[in-house]
């Protein structure tokens, strides 16, 4: 008898034969599902979401090894042990799919009613004769008036080259994007309007082209943030702009340049129907009718080419901190020539538009609990809810998680080893389409680490034990070997050394410190969180047990934590789709207490208690 088993978010859906695993089905299906060990050994990296009533084999004694009672109760379940015995849905969470199938632009969505700032409005134009030689502009503005519109002001260049083709290609008909009182676009009748959510992170960009009309998702993708080659982090950008005369101007044109190739890329994507959304037709970017951008301070001055010398140095006053509004053709944005750029509102610091996207897509306004949200990426934002008050604060945590500044590091790409466990003695480790390995990405090393923690192989301070099995003399004092040159694609060992631990270590302890300052601030201690809601690429990668192994996050029970995903990127969708969205962005922000942790008189103490393990 074979089965049907539909696999999301991926969207893969396969038929199989009674009794295999989920596990097994997923391989079957393409779906790439973490298994370090293969579906042997019981690593419980193969997680997934099933609903009470699935139908499959009940928890076996491995599965309550290793997954709590209130997990089992979630419906969490391990698909390399759970066996298939009728039709069935399987959720699986972002840090359970490997690499390839995960991208810096999911995320959790909650449901909002659209309340768009830009409407589509079709008109009927009568056709130019010998005796009626008005223009098109014209003939369009007459038509606005006469149905109770305001008549458009000025001549904005490109919609007018735009409109004669329009009118002559459709029996005289034209669709209008109207913002207010303004026509912000021009396209075929019946022709999606289009919009174009942007979350510009300091590593990478996340883009989502949006149909105005219907609230779908056309088309998303992610990109790398090309000012990377500037500068791993914001820092290094903002010194390089202050060594180099026209710095601001190479780092602000080298974004709008590539987002105008994703907006062009997202286009493509729909008009191929390999977005979300496969009934999009032809669209261009000269559809795009709004915009909406988010991001930490320093990429929404760079963006928007505001000067950012005066966030190099303490205070690290903005210059513009309130939601903005800018003509997208002012910035050189190539998209219609009268559409607007919406830009949500910063709080303070380096805590910008990105963390208040990721709020609002995380609907902190109904929070009542002890809650921390964390925004982790090379710059982290970390938001504290507690007794009406919120609180947050910026840590620099650097681009370590990236596979930067790590000996074998790399990013998430084929080949990279991204989940790491130690059975009896010896190193298991799973890569990015199983391929022979070649370095080691962020969630990998999160991962080493931890493990060395449990197995004894290095001390709360990070050190190596030199007698440990694991542990060798290597050129630059001592190491471990993840995987020998003999099972490497390149010849050579891929090994993690006292310094890559330090790294981490870093990185971890700017996070952790962030939220024990917080905390501090508020009177709380940590054992009264209730939850602890984890956003960003990396956040959605990180098997969240590791994190606490290595005290990145407080010991709280695994059911407290949540990952939603890329929610800045999600968040700035919402903006973009409702006005009062964006109403409830500008009221978080205004709520929004800073902490300045640079001046904070506790910060290095907490920071170095932070460093431990």
């Amino acid at each position: 008898m074979t089965i049907a088993v539909d696999f999301q978010p991926v969207g893969r859906n396969i038929s199989v034969e009674a009794g295999v695993t989920v596990l097994e089905a997923s391989r079957a299906a393409g779906v790439g599902l973490s298994a370090v060990c293969g579906g042997e050994t019981g690593c419980g990296s193969c997680r997934v979401r099933l609903s009470s009533d699935a139908a499959v084999s009940p928890p076996n004694s491995m599965e309550r090894d290793i997954l709590s009672v209130e997990e089992l109760a979630q419906g969490l379940r391990l698909a390399c042990q759970t066996r298939i015995r009728g039709s069935l849905r399987v959720d699986i969470p972002p840090e359970s799919l490997t690499a390839p199938q995960r991208t810096q632009v999911e995320g959790e969505e909650l449901p909002f009613e659209l309340d768009p700032p830009v409407t589509a409005h079709t008109v009927q134009l009568k056709e130019a004769t010998q005796t009626d030689q008005r223009s098109d502009w014209e003939r369009l503005s007459d038509a606005l008036v006469t149905a109770g519109k305001v008549k458009p002001r000025g001549y904005p260049l490109g919609m007018v080259r735009q409109l004669p083709g329009i009118l002559r290609e459709n029996d005289w008909q034209v669709q209008m994007g109207l913002r207010g009182e303004e026509i912000v676009s021009v396209s075929a009748p019946d022709s999606p309007l289009l919009g174009l959510a942007i979350d510009i992170g300091t590593t990478k960009i996340a883009g989502y082209l949006v149909d105005l009309k219907s609230g779908q998702t056309l088309a998303m993708q992610g990109i790398m943030n090309p000012q990377i080659g500037h500068g791993e982090d914001i820092m290094a950008r903002i010194a390089f702009v202050m060594k180099q005369p026209a710095g601001d101007r190479q780092l602000q044109k080298a974004v709008v340049d590539a987002l105008n190739q994703l907006a062009l890329d997202l286009c493509r994507q729909a008009s191929m129907g390999n977005g979300n959304h496969a009934d999009a037709g032809g669209v261009t970017p000269l559809q795009i009718a709004e915009v909406v951008v988010v991001g930490n301070t320093a990429m929404h001055h760079l963006f928007l080419g505001l000067p950012v010398r005066q966030l190099g140095m303490a205070p690290y006053i903005a210059a513009a901190s309130a939601a903005m509004d800018v003509k997208a053709n002012e910035i050189g944005l190539s998209v219609s020539d009268g559409a607007v750029v919406h830009l949500l509102p910063l709080i303070a610091g380096f805590v910008g538009g990105d963390h208040v996207s990721m709020l609002l897509a995380t609907d902190i306004s109904s929070d009542t609990g002890n809650c921390i949200y964390l925004d982790i990426g090379t710059n982290t934002e970390v938001t504290l809810t507690t007794g009406g008050r919120t609180l947050s604060c910026s840590t620099a945590s650097g681009p370590a998680f990236e596979g930067a500044h790590i000996k074998d590091g790399m990013r998430a790409a084929e080949g990279a080893i991204e989940r790491v466990r130690i059975v009896n003695n010896r190193i298991v480790v799973q890569t990015i389409n199983d391929e022979k390995p070649v370095g080691i990405c962020g969630s990998g090393i999160l991962d080493a680490i931890a493990q060395f923690k449990l197995a004894g192989v290095m001390n709360p301070r990070g050190a190596f034990e030199a007698g440990h099995p694991l542990v060798r003399e290597g050129e630059r004092g001592l190491e471990v070997v993840l995987v020998a040159g003999v099972e490497t694609k390149h010849g050579r060992d891929i090994v993690l050394t006292r310094k890559d631990v330090s790294e981490i270590q870093l990185a971890k302890g700017a996070i952790r410190a962030g939220i024990e300052l917080l905390l501090l601030e508020a009177g709380l201690s940590a054992d009264r969180l209730e939850q602890v809601i984890i956003a960003g690429a990396f956040g959605s990668f990180i098997d969240v047990n590791s994190a606490i192994a290595i005290g990145m996050f407080p010991l709280l029970p695994r059911c407290c934590f949540r990952q939603v995903g890329n929610a800045a990127g999600i968040g700035a969708k919402m903006a973009l789709l409702s006005l009062s969205k964006r109403g409830e962005a500008q009221e978080i922000a205004r709520k929004n207490e800073y902490l300045e942790l640079s001046n904070h008189g506790e910060f290095t103490n907490e920071f170095t208690r932070a460093m431990r393990f």
